[in-house]
């Protein structure tokens, strides 16, 4: 019972650059470990504690119209047994740039299995709702565009379906999710456009280094219709399970640089 009232905070204030695409409207992360859930609703309930996880992202600051993104989420469990494990979370982010800005809500539900080598196959989904909207007053036209409706602000509510599966033993980790399945059409905002569905394919394992190093390789790759495959690999060496420095690069893209430093037992900063 203690654990379940236990409270994982993890806070992410990277600074980092995003892959911008065309029909991409689910901000990229270049933190995806430590923000997997947004991406993978099977993981709701994975920990054995309530886990809480909040961030914030200012990019090219002091720029007009500059991009941030902001996110809390929050999952634990329903119920276990000795070979099942039931899980549930809610997951909130809202992203702006410029006139364009998206705000959705999702809660997510898992089932998990014990396998016989130990590790757990979990199967989640998640429903929820997205805001997508714009301001025409943000655009520098300087002609008519029937590109975009109206001169007023514009906004769009469309469900958000999003569906994955997620594999964990005590050394490795592997999901894959669709994102965004019922991709929805922003007719209200303009003419002949659609949110992509998004595939989401993450995966890492844990090595053993001298005494209380390990190294934690692992890579993520995006896909959105109509849009470049994003790929992305980042390498972090582990100081007995307290501190974690990591390297990553996203192809053509971005160099990143990542610290994570636990603060106390149940509480982690990166």
């Amino acid at each position: 019972m203690k654990k379940l009232i236990k409270i994982t905070t993890l806070v992410t204030l990277l600074v980092s650059t995003t892959c911008i695409v065309e029909a991409q409207h689910i901000p990229v992360r270049s933190n995806y470990i430590f923000t997997a859930f947004l991406d993978h609703p099977a993981l709701a309930g994975n920990k054995d504690c309530l886990d809480l996880r909040l961030g914030h992202r200012n990019q090219w600051v002091e720029f007009p119209g500059a991009p941030t993104n902001s996110f809390i989420s929050i999952s634990g469990r329903l119920g276990e047994g000795l070979r099942s494990i039931q899980g549930a979370g809610i997951r909130l982010e809202t992203d702006e740039a410029g006139p364009w800005g998206t705000t959705s809500v999702s809660a997510a539900y898992s089932h998990k299995i014990k396998l016989n080598n130990q590790g757990w196959l979990s199967a989640g989904f998640s429903f929820g709702i997205s805001q997508f909207r714009l301001n025409p007053d943000g655009l520098d036209v300087t002609i008519s565009d029937p590109a975009i409706l109206g001169d007023q602000n514009s906004q769009f509510l469309f469900p958000i379906v999003d569906a994955g599966l997620w594999y964990q033993d005590k050394r490795r980790f592997a999901g894959l999710s669709l994102l965004n399945a019922t991709s929805g059409t922003l007719s209200g905002v303009t003419q002949g456009s659609q949110t992509s569905k998004i595939f989401v394919a993450t995966g890492g394992t844990s090595l053993e280094l001298d005494g209380k190093y390990m190294f934690r390789p692992s890579a993520n790759i995006r896909y959105a219709s109509g849009a470049p495959v994003c790929f992305e690999m980042n390498g972090a060496v582990v100081y007995d399970d307290l501190i974690a420095v990591g390297l990553g690069y996203r192809v053509q893209s971005a160099l990143i640089g990542s610290l994570q430093i636990a603060l106390f037992n149940y509480m982690k900063a990166g």
